[in-house]
């Protein structure tokens, strides 16, 4: 009897010391729930010191009131039943925390008879935080995510799905995709879910979606197998980013990169584009293709009268009238400003292009209506044919470009081929007022200065500032090559009023802070002058820089007071009477008299180079050096004597009583930071 009971004792022992060896509370209660053994897990949870402590206790002595009620609810229901039951409930711990426990409780029978429950609980806390967590983030994602079964149905979306598809969740759920949406971009989705439950392997899908009130979207979705315990695709994820705002901005992008804005015609990119295909896709054994550059005559002189907006509307009825006249295979683009081209496809006979080009001039040639006014345009065109002139997209462009300057030569309204024979001289000229045009846009222009010098008092009263063309911005290009270009094409207008900014900004920049200003020369073209928004302009660059015109030199040539203009009279009066100065350059070289110095307001002359440096071995241009300078005193007129090379010049100018003067033997002309005010030229003279 004594071995049982030690024995007995033994094996209560063995069982107190399996359950306390368990990580999670372990117990049993008897019927009216009451602790009949717990193991270390439940004592140290509840605070005691040891299980032998919770025998014969309750929840209530342990948990709060609704917290133990439901605990021993949970006893009673387990004891009514057959299969066990396991619950996921909060708990609080001794120290007052709450956490949760996932419970498993089942009846306890002998002899037939339901005595008590046993159960076992474990923290599960960090687990229903990180599925909370998981959840959260699923549910507030901004992508679609979505769980497809071996039906490929759906069984799990989350939010973002219901605004992808605009639709209702109950409209997705357990639906396939070819069930909806439906449509091809739905059932190639479907394929690719079915390959990854065979290959159990990533796809991406690009889906394609109309919503019900035809509004185009597009999603891009990565497919992930979800694998069970034998590594078989029990589900797949779709993960998928609503991407058409991006499209959306890319198209935009593309428009705005491709895609004349004014016109919408192909732009420049797009054209160079258009050509550089055409050139791999022709062979010489194949038909050739056709470039022309069409080129508004008078364009600018419509702008000028109505406005940029009405321009904007002629350039519109222009670009659809040129479409109107070609193939739908052909192109037709804006290059920029009057400019447009067209690309003719599989041109067998050279003489078709002319025939197009012909159509196309007939078309602008016909009267349009304007905000009112009726306008009549024409235009010029030049035509290459490719490969017979060139396969290389810079030479077909330049060579359509000499074409059609021959074609304004020839009369304007016409075509013209390009032909090899065309002069250098020519070609030359064409390629630079071509670049002319972009010089501007592409800041190719630059400002050097030449210090005019007090004989004196060897120190800078003044500078002149002299236009340098730096080309592409690798080329120095000298004025006398670009500017006689820049007066017949009327560029010289736009790159005058760049001259201005500049010099003025300049100015500014030199005389803000001295008790001395110097002056800043600035020779005007006739053309200018000519253009009767010449006041204005300046008027407009006096206020955005701030120039003082007292600080301001304006030089102009003989020529100009010939034409004895009323208007060029107004003109040079006003501005005189704003406070610039001047100047008659190159005086006597042209047809000096003395009339027109007194009839104008001018109140400097400039000597010319070409009679100071004959000073010292021609007798005749020192008797017209001191006719000048004796004329200009008489009549009190400020003298400079510009391309002083020597000593020698420089000190019959003084002698002769011409104190400033400009040229080599001080310096070249150089830009405004290598420019130093303070220096002296004592010892050049």
């Amino acid at each position: 009897m004594k071995n049982i009971k030690n024995q007995n004792i033994e094996s209560n022992q063995y069982i107190q010391t399996l359950i306390d060896n368990f990580p999670f509370m372990v117990w049993l209660k008897d019927a009216n729930s009451r602790i009949l053994v717990a193991n270390t897990a439940y004592a140290n949870m509840v605070g005691v010191t040891s299980s032998a402590e919770l025998i014969g206790k309750t929840d209530f002595d342990f948990f709060p009131p609704a917290l133990a009620q439901e605990y021993v609810d949970g006893d009673q229901w387990a004891m009514q039943n057959t299969a066990p039951s396991a619950v996921t409930v909060p708990i609080k711990n001794a120290e007052g925390e709450y956490y949760w426990i996932e419970s498993y409780k089942s009846s306890v029978i002998v002899d037939g008879e339901v005595v008590g429950s046993l159960g076992y609980a474990r923290d599960v806390t960090e687990n229903i935080l990180r599925e909370n967590e998981y959840k959260s983030i699923v549910e507030n994602s901004s992508n679609c995510i979505a769980k497809y079964n071996r039906a490929c149905q759906r069984i799990f979306l989350n939010n973002a799905n219901s605004l992808f598809y605009e639709v209702d969740a109950s409209s997705l759920i357990g639906k396939t995709p070819s069930q909806y949406p439906g449509g091809a971009s739905a059932i190639a989705l479907e394929h690719s879910i079915q390959e990854v439950f065979q290959s159990g392997e990533n796809q991406h899908v690009a889906f394609k979606l109309t919503t019900k009130n035809g509004k185009q979207k597009i999603m891009h979705t990565v497919l992930t197998p979800e694998f069970n315990a034998i590594h078989e695709v029990q589900t797949v994820i779709a993960i998928g980013q609503d991407m058409t705002q991006s499209y959306e901005n890319l198209d935009r992008i593309h428009h705005l990169a491709y895609v004349d804005s004014i016109t919408k015609l192909p732009n420049r990119i797009s054209l160079l584009d258009v050509l550089d295909a055409c050139i791999k896709k022709t062979r010489p054994s194949d038909a050739a293709f056709a470039f022309l550059m069409l080129d508004l005559d008078g364009f600018k002189a419509v702008n000028d009268l109505l406005g940029h907006a009405e321009g904007d509307l002629l350039l519109y009825e222009m670009a659809r009238r040129i479409e109107r006249s070609v193939r739908p295979t052909d192109t037709v683009a804006r290059l920029g400003g009057d400019e447009f081209a067209i690309v003719l496809s599989e041109v067998k006979d050279s003489k078709n292009a002319g025939i197009v080009a012909k159509k196309v001039l007939d078309s602008i040639r016909q009267p349009i209506l304007i905000q009112g006014t009726e306008l009549f345009i024409s235009a010029s065109i030049g035509i290459v044919i490719c490969p017979d002139h060139s396969s290389d997209v810079s030479d077909i462009v330049k060579y359509s470009d000499i074409a059609m300057y021959k074609a304004k030569k020839q009369g304007r309204n016409n075509y013209q081929f390009y032909s090899a024979d065309l002069s250098q001289t020519t070609i030359e000229r064409i390629d630079i007022e071509q670049s002319l045009r972009r010089a501007l846009q592409n800041d190719e222009f630059l400002l050097h200065y030449q210090p005019q010098v007090n004989l004196e008092t060897h120190h800078i009263v003044g500078v002149e500032a002299l236009i340098r063309w730096h080309r592409n911005h690798c080329e120095m290009i000298p004025p006398d090559k670009f500017i006689g270009i820049a007066e017949d094409s009327g560029l010289i207008i736009e790159i005058g009023e760049w001259v201005m900014l500049t010099a003025f900004k300049d100015a500014v920049r030199w005389n803000a802070d001295r008790a001395d200003p110097i002056t800043v020369a600035i020779n005007l073209s006739s053309r200018q002058f000519i253009h009767n928004n010449l006041l204005n302009s300046i008027n407009h660059l006096l206020k955005k820089t701030k120039c003082n015109p007292a600080w301001i030199t304006l030089e102009i040539t003989e020529s100009l007071l010939l034409s004895d203009s009323i208007h060029i009279t107004k003109t040079l009066k006003s501005l005189d009477k704003m406070g610039f100065r001047i100047s008659l350059d190159d005086f006597g070289t042209g047809y000096s008299a003395l009339s027109y110095l007194n009839k104008f307001p001018v109140s400097e002359i400039k000597i010319d180079q070409s009679f100071v440096q004959g000073i010292a071995d021609d007798n005749d241009h020192r008797l017209i050096v001191q006719a000048i300078i004796s004329m200009a005193k008489s009549l009190k007129k400020e003298l400079v004597a510009e391309g002083v090379e020597t000593a020698e010049q420089a000190k019959y100018l003084l002698d002769c009583d011409c104190n400033v003067v400009q040229g080599y033997l001080f310096s070249k002309p150089k830009p405004f930071d290598e420019i130093d005010m303070q220096a002296s030229w004592k010892a050049a003279v």
